[in-house]
């Protein structure tokens, strides 16, 4: 399928042209992959009004994904290029820049005799360096790694994403509307919005068989294992510490049954699916009973649950706060809102949603008197 375009070659429809880059785009490494998990994610967080993302949205994001990679495997580092690169000072280096500047941040914490943090979230380290005798020295290490990934970004893969044989015209982004960023055509905008639940396993499946393919003389890996590795999402959850405050702040009940949670029995819910965005801030959490999480799985939530939980974030939000601060946490209900509006503002009549009513879970269409409702309720 193509768009037709009165100025110039017929245009790609966006998801097509995705699927085409994950079929068909010359690939030495993972830079292109990262780059379309980087739009996945940040899609949601874009005004369609001014559907731009800035160099350092994407630098800022694309460090945050890779930053998990970074922890070796089975104590051997896993590259992400195949291509052997010589920098002006006669070095080679064997790895994307991304990387590259990963592993430098990881091996300031060691000397920082910070050994604990590595291979915790990157917003843990965050909160974890704010006041602290490093912190400068941190600080100064993320500014020059945002640099270089901007810069490399810029260079490859943004130009290379859209080149695909039969040189079709872009179809995600206006590469001459800002050199300081990308401007998303607004069908891409609300393309990878509306179906990043299916498009991102899909970029993390090729990313995977990349990263194995890359490593192949090293390791014989399965490609399960390496997906598990990289995107695993049990890394950037809550400890079991956490959880249990959560269960106190939600007075011991699951918020949308009301059903009492005992110990082991509470289950640690996305409020904004995992698998339609990365949202690991404590506000997008909340602990349910695994019935609850079960029935849910991927669902957006329905007026009536969306409500519950914009009441108790509303109702809980400073012990929310001390608790994500106790434990080194990332706090930010504005992003979460912001996140959850666009999905929904992206969302079909016809989208199933959860709600517990009279007793019974129930997967319903949104409706579009129910998307009204939602798009209403997070912009109060």
């Amino acid at each position: 399928m193509t768009l037709d375009a009165s100025d110039g070659p017929a245009r790609l429809d966006p998801i097509q042209g995705v699927l085409e880059i994950l079929d068909r785009a010359s690939m030495t490494g993972t830079n292109k992959l990262g780059l379309l998990l980087t739009l996945l994610d940040l899609a949601p967080t874009v005004d369609s009004d001014a559907p731009a993302i800035t160099r350092t949205q994407m630098a800022e994001r694309c460090i945050e994904i890779h930053w998990e990679h970074a922890r070796p495997y089975q104590g051997v580092t896993l590259r992400q290029s195949s291509a052997r690169k010589r920098r002006d000072d006669g070095t080679v280096a064997d790895d994307t820049t991304v990387m590259q500047e990963i592993h430098r941040l990881r091996e300031l914490l060691l000397d920082c005799r910070r050994g604990d943090l590595p291979d915790k979230p990157l917003g843990v380290v965050k909160r974890s360096a704010e006041g602290t005798t490093w912190h400068s020295r941190w600080e100064e290490s993320l500014e020059t790694a945002l640099a270089r990934v901007r810069a490399s970004l810029l260079k490859n893969p943004v130009r290379l994403l859209q080149e695909l044989p039969g040189k079709p015209a872009p179809f995600l982004y206006d590469l001459e509307s800002d050199t300081a960023g990308l401007t998303l055509f607004p069908d891409a905008l609300q393309g990878l919005t509306k179906f990043g639940g299916v498009l991102r396993p899909l970029v993390e499946f090729r990313f995977a068989q990349a990263v194995m393919r890359i490593n192949r003389e090293t390791l014989q890996l399965p490609v399960d294992d390496v997906y598990s590795h990289l995107f695993g999402r049990e890394r950037v959850m809550p400890p079991p510490k956490m959880r249990e405050r959560l269960i106190d702040i939600q007075s011991g009940r699951c918020i949308y049954t009301g059903d009492r949670l005992k110990g082991a029995s509470g289950s640690l819910d996305h409020v904004v699916p995992w698998s339609r965005a990365r949202l690991s801030q404590i506000e997008n959490f909340v602990m349910t009973s695994r019935t609850v999480n079960s029935k849910k799985s991927d669902s957006l939530l329905a007026p009536t649950a969306m409500e519950k939980w914009l009441h108790h974030v509303d109702r809980s939000s400073d012990d929310l706060r001390e608790c994500a601060r106790d434990h080194g946490w990332m706090a930010d209900l504005d992003s979460v809102r912001r996140v959850a509006f666009h999905i929904y503002r992206a969302a079909e009549a016809n989208t199933g949603v959860w709600s517990f009513e009279n007793g019974e879970h129930r997967i319903e269409p949104l409706g579009d008197k129910g998307k009204r409702v939602v798009l209403n309720l997070l912009q109060d």
